[in-house]
């Protein structure tokens, strides 16, 4: 019930999201049935008993839950139980508690229960898979324990913990004896974790369904695994070699090791479990939206990976060679659905997406809808809205130069090359052809007219009028066309 009757998307255009919520919750918890005893002494245990009113599926599954008789995947371990060892004694407490024998309800139990609506990771975890097609709604409660059993480890670090405690610290209203778990989601409902999670879904959904044989439920399953092996980096340990030069004219070699949690370095590893960290496990945790944020690499990450999902900044740390390692370069952000082109998009198109929105629907795919709707009929490029998308965001390079170093002349040369290598684009012997341009000095706009755009007209596939375009861009230069 909090996760779909209290969903913050139902709220009515222009409606204070957050006060339809707690109107939601108002509601649940007036139901008929339900107790409401007006006289004697508050109860608190009506803030972690009210769940198990609201829901009445909720039983059953957690006795199954306790007792290990349910998998978090079909086939795979059994679910995760935070704290094992006392996670069944959790349980019987709650499933003994006479619910009809509740007390006076505590002042601040709507609040509560709003919070809970709008920050517990299992509750915004439910609603972002509720836009996966087909997916049965005990599967869904599975998953979705599954995801938040992964926060729960993650806010249970002592440096998560230590910094969620610093910042309710910096707040006038924070008092020291405020409940960590309160702190936690109040964490998520200020860092709107339910939309993190719905845009991260969508981008998990799509790499892994693009199957029209696929089963929901299976693809999921593979998303699920991917979300949580991202929430928590694997801990590992870094090796820190320094040299200390003695008398005698001999060195002391030291090590020192140095554990890290949300750093890892690009390259085979070890972690504490013994078990190897691979280069795809460092890429997948930089292309979700949690930690690490910066990703360093050699020229080794200029080809044939894609840091795109989350990232639209770029550093060039040194100047390449030539135009097509810049271009490769910066090829790894500027990608399908790349976080500039999302930005930009929803800017434009999000409100009235929202507006539209049905429960079990995916929002960003509305969104993209919309945009491409829009494009087509702009006649815009079939680019655009997934590869280009107009607005404030782009991929940004950012190159650090001394001020009259050699290395300002060569960004300009290099700049100009990457024009001329943009007009030879798949033609034969194109460093011969970009040395030709390179030596009549053409300015970047004069390269550009010599472009030829080949792109249908309209955004709409002609295939008489690209084929014949095609024909005589080869007829004409004697080798293959580019777009």
């Amino acid at each position: 019930p909090l996760a779909d009757r209290a969903h913050p998307l139902n709220a009515p255009p222009g409606q204070d999201r957050r006060k339809w919520v707690r109107d939601a919750v108002e509601t649940l918890l007036s139901a008929p049935g339900l107790p409401d005893p007006q006289d004697g002494p508050v109860d608190d245990r009506w803030e972690w008993a009210a769940p198990l009113l609201l829901d009445p599926e909720l039983r059953p599954f957690l006795e199954a839950w306790r007792d290990g008789d349910i998998r978090a995947i079909e086939g795979d371990e059994a679910l995760p139980r935070p704290n094992p060892e006392l996670f069944g004694a959790y349980v019987d407490d709650l499933l003994d508690l006479p619910l009809d024998q509740l007390g006076r309800r505590p002042p601040g139990l709507v609040d509560l229960l709003t919070e809970v609506a709008l920050g517990a990771p299992a509750i915004l975890a439910l609603r972002s898979l509720d836009a996966t097609p087909a997916l049965a709604a005990d599967a869904r409660r599975r998953l979705a324990v599954t995801v938040a059993d992964a926060f729960w480890s993650l806010f249970n670090q002592p440096a998560v913990i230590l910094l969620l405690r610093q910042l309710s610290a910096g707040k006038k209203a924070a008092r020291d004896d405020t409940a960590y778990w309160r702190l936690v989601l109040e964490y998520c409902r200020h860092g709107n974790l339910q939309a993190v999670l719905d845009e991260q879904w969508h981008l998990l959904w799509e790499q892994h369904a693009w199957s029209e044989s696929a089963n929901a439920a299976e693809v999921a399953t593979e998303c699920v695994k991917t979300l949580v092996s991202v929430v928590q980096p694997v801990r590992s340990r870094v090796h820190g070699r320094f040299l200390e030069a003695r008398e005698t004219d001999e060195v002391d070699p030291e090590q020192i090791r140095i554990r890290t949690v949300f750093a890892l370095r690009f390259g085979h590893l070890r972690a504490e479990n013994d078990e190897n960290i691979s280069e795809d496990m460092v890429r997948a945790a930089f292309n979700s939206p949690f930690r690490p944020l910066v990703l360093t690499s050699t020229s080794i990450g200029q080809e044939g990976l894609d840091f795109h999902p989350w990232c639209h900044r770029l550093v060039h740390w040194n100047l390449p060679g030539n135009p097509v390692d810049l271009e490769q370069r910066e090829g790894r952000v500027h990608r399908y659905k790349g976080h500039a082109v999302r930005r930009n998009v929803a800017t434009v198109h999000g409100e009235a997406a929202l507006e539209s929105w049905q429960p079990g629907d995916d929002l960003w795919t509305l969104i993209f809808q919309r945009a491409d709707r829009a494009a087509r009929e702009a006649g815009d490029s079939d680019l655009v809205p997934h590869w280009i998308a107009s607005g404030e965001s782009r991929v940004e390079r950012h190159v650090p130069l001394l001020p009259y170093a050699r290395e300002v002349e060569a960004f300009g040369r290099l700049k100009r090359q990457l024009a001329a290598y943009r007009v030879v684009f798949g033609q034969p012997r194109q460093q011969e052809l970009i040395a030709l341009l390179k030596r009549a000095n053409f300015s970047v706009a004069q390269l550009r007219e010599l472009t030829i755009d080949l792109s249908p007209p309209n955004g709409q596939l002609d295939r008489e009028t690209s084929y014949a375009s095609t024909f005589q861009l080869d007829q004409s230069t004697g080798g293959r066309s580019g777009t």
